[in-house]
């Protein structure tokens, strides 16, 4: 039976929600050994690959888009986004301001008591900018770069401090030069008292900034350091602090104190510092540290991480390292050589992290989040099922960004599955017109088999198999109800299908 174009989705009771996931579980778990799998690197559409390996999703401009300018030129295209006009997700941040533009301690002066505004406003402009922005890559690289500095909002101020971080650090800079970037984030009062180095002294060198910024930050934990390096490079940073006007401007900002600055020599990588260096000592390791090979493979590693496969070929890797030195530590010339070589396009399937795997459903069904309050307010339980909710985790190194970590987030990722196809996620309405556009105009009948078998093609980058066809198309019609909720049945199955679940 036709189903009306504005019924497409239809609508599941939220009190059956969990007997449709058990249904799911049970399709999957007795389906044929490598169905639903992600798709084959040979069977692989590159339009589909770019799309999701560069973006948060696929999305029904993204499916027609990529496929008319081609896949190489879209990469080309995402590697300038400051050429990308991104004005529309400006102005969904309006609801943030002015939060999203103060200072950190103007925030903490008059947001005190309201905390959830502060993280509504960071994790809402993230989240915004991850479904919206056309500068896909771009936000794809922020959330890199938010990982691989981490500042966790649950450590005292830093939940104030990190929207400036956010704002004049990582955003700034994450297809820019990582000697400002590692600058920049060596400045940041967020920085500075997540990892204690605002009390850090002459008289007692607190370590935990210079043990980070040399294992995580730049060198790795094999990138040629020693322990005495390590205190060293503390030394070099005593004194870098964090002021606070209790006056007119209630700013916190970065400053200097000379006075606990440990101006003795120093010996770092096998360099001599002489005495009284003051400020310029740990600008200069900035500058060793940014220049050094170790970094570059660094920097590498973890684009190629995020890009190509959770254990990265070492080609891959040495590509992003001879581009990182030749460029004298552009990050974009860095991504390029990634993004550009064999090992991206014969990358493996990789699991998506929850946060990912949220955001790519909202773009694939074209939601609408209207609500970004209430919207978050409801994300907020799976993401927390899932261990993902941004910027919380507490350690330094970041988010995993690995299978291991989120494999066992199954269950709460079928359930946010399921209330995507049911149209029940508060705070957002879904636009299917264009999807709906998409396939009028490739001649698909509005009608369940067809649409099921056009939305596993859609959301896979593949056909369908024989077999999974007939999994999904008896799962549907096993659904009691009319077309659309069958319908919203499939669609729920293929979110939540192993071949989904990866990127």
């Amino acid at each position: 039976m036709p189903v009306n174009r504005r019924q497409f989705l239809g609508t599941l009771s939220l009190a059956v929600t969990g007997v449709f996931t058990e249904g799911i579980r049970r399709v999957l778990a007795d389906a044929p050994a490598g169905t639903f799998a992600p798709t084959p690197v040979d069977e692989r559409d590159p339009a589909a690959h770019v799309i999701n390996r560069l973006t948060f999703g696929i999305t029904p401009e993204l499916y027609t888009y990529v496929r008319r300018i081609g896949a190489e030129a879209f990469i080309d295209e995402q590697l300038a986004p400051e050429a990308l006009d991104d004005s529309a997700v400006d102005a969904r941040l309006q609801p943030f301001l002015p939060i999203l533009t103060e200072n950190g301690g103007v925030l903490l002066t008059r947001y005190e008591n309201e905390r959830d505004d502060i993280v509504g406003a960071l994790i809402g402009a993230t989240t915004l900018r991850a479904a919206y922005s056309r500068r896909q890559l771009y936000e794809r690289m922020v959330h890199l770069f938010s990982d691989h500095l981490n500042i966790s909002l649950l450590k005292g101020p830093t939940l104030y401090l990190k929207i400036d971080d956010d704002r004049d650090v990582i955003r700034p800079h994450a297809l820019g030069m990582f000697r400002d970037l590692i600058g920049a984030s060596a400045h940041s009062p967020a920085m500075l008292v997540y990892l204690d180095n605002a009390q850090s002294n002459k008289d007692i060198p607190n370590e935990n900034y210079a043990r980070e910024l040399l294992e995580l930050h730049t060198l790795g934990v094999n990138g040629g350091y020693t322990e005495t390096d390590v205190r060293e490079v503390a030394r070099a940073f005593t004194g870098w602090s964090i002021e606070r006007d209790r006056g007119a401007t209630e700013r916190i900002d970065f400053r200097f104190r000379g006075f606990i600055h440990d101006s003795g020599e120093k010996h770092i990588l096998g360099e001599v510092f002489p005495p009284r260096g003051f400020e310029a000592d740990g600008e200069r390791v900035l500058d060793m540290l940014a220049a050094h090979p170790s970094t570059a493979r660094m920097i590498a590693f973890k684009i190629a991480r995020r890009f190509v496969a959770d254990y990265p070929p070492e080609t891959a890797i040495e590509a992003g390292a001879a581009a990182y030195l030749a460029s004298g530590g552009d990050i974009r010339a860095t991504a390029r050589a990634v993004l550009t070589s064999s090992d991206f396009w014969n990358a493996p399937p990789k699991f998506k992290q929850p946060y990912e795997f949220l955001i790519s459903v909202l773009r694939a069904l074209n939601f609408d989040i209207t609500n970004p309050a209430r919207f978050l307010r409801a994300a907020r339980l799976p993401l927390d099922q899932m261990g993902h909710i941004p910027f919380t985790w507490a350690a330094p190194n970041g988010f995993p960004d690995v299978a291991g970590a989120w494999i066992n987030t199954l269950l709460p990722r079928w359930n946010v599955a399921i209330s995507a196809a049911a149209v029940q996620i508060p705070g957002t309405e879904a636009n299917v017109d264009p999807l709906v556009d998409i396939m009028n105009g490739e001649g698909v009948p509005i009608e369940v088999e067809p649409v099921l078998m056009f939305m596993g093609r859609y959301l896979f980058g593949r056909p369908l198999t024989g077999t999974e066809s007939g999994i999904l198309m008896d799962y549907a019609h096993a659904v009691p109800g009319n077309s659309e909720i069958q319908i919203a049945a499939g669609i729920g199955l293929l979110l939540a299908a192993p071949a989904f679940q990866y990127r």
